[in-house]
């Protein structure tokens, strides 16, 4: 998918504040969008909150409109990407349906999905990778594609898949999850763990019209307690006699 302003906005005010960002590694090698006039300017006035001079013209300049310029900017010094292919010139070969290979466990500081995940057919294998990939300490920023993004990948994830995957199973601290709007019209809400709420989300007369983002971040303790299975939220509380796990 790409950055764009929505993505732009909520990765310069969550990553600054990480203590652990001297290198990452993002899941496609991600590309600027950045076709409107007023959003370029929306970006740039962000940008140079950053960084005085700091434009989207300029970050594409640098490296044919990729990505890395801006997490540059952002604070993050070495910068990976991983494909399946080398046709935009990834510097990590390797199909996501298949494991990872042992190097590269544990490895990063900061793991962006901007986009790559809904397009890997075995989903089980694609988010462990994902997960193997951070260091302990590490953290996952994911924007997927959410409402009104039809057809765009084999899938549109669920917000449960958050808070249950990286949650209770991987046992990472979910500190944020929004549905995010593409384009500043519509304000960004906050996800309630459907677990600790025991319904699922509400979205009638919430959802915009326009297409939306799946936007959350994923903390890996240094210390983690993996599970053996993943459960949908709402329901697991449900079968609390037969699944013994408790809300927070």
């Amino acid at each position: 998918m790409g950055i764009d302003l929505a993505s732009l906005m909520f990765l310069s005010r969550v990553i600054p504040d990480l203590d652990q960002k001297s290198n990452m590694i993002m899941l496609g090698r991600q590309k600027l969008h950045f076709r409107i006039p007023r959003f370029q300017d929306a970006a740039d006035a962000k940008l140079s909150d950053i960084e005085t001079g700091l434009t989207i013209g300029s970050l594409s300049a640098i490296d044919n409109g990729f990505a890395e310029p801006f997490f540059q900017a952002l604070g993050v010094a070495e910068i990976d990407s991983l494909d399946f292919s080398d046709f935009e010139s990834a510097t990590v070969l390797h199909d996501l349906n298949q494991p990872l290979p042992k190097k590269l466990h544990r490895k990063y500081d900061l793991v962006f999905d901007g986009g790559t995940l809904e397009h890997v057919f075995d989903v089980k294998t694609a988010l462990t990778n994902a997960y193997n990939l951070l260091k302990p300490g590490g953290t996952f920023i994911g924007i997927s594609p959410g409402n009104n993004f039809f057809a765009h990948g084999f899938y549109q994830f669920s917000p449960d898949i958050v808070f249950s995957f990286w949650g209770r199973s991987m046992g990472c601290d979910v500190s944020e999850c929004w549905v995010l709007p593409e384009r500043p019209k519509d304000r960004p809400w906050q996800i309630e763990d459907p677990f600790k709420s025991g319904h699922r989300l509400r979205v009638r007369g919430r959802m915009p019209h326009q297409r939306t983002y799946l936007a959350y971040v994923a903390h890996r303790p240094n210390r983690a307690k993996v599970a053996d299975k993943v459960l949908q939220g709402d329901y697991s509380q449900k079968w609390d006699g037969h699944y013994n796990e408790k809300p927070a």
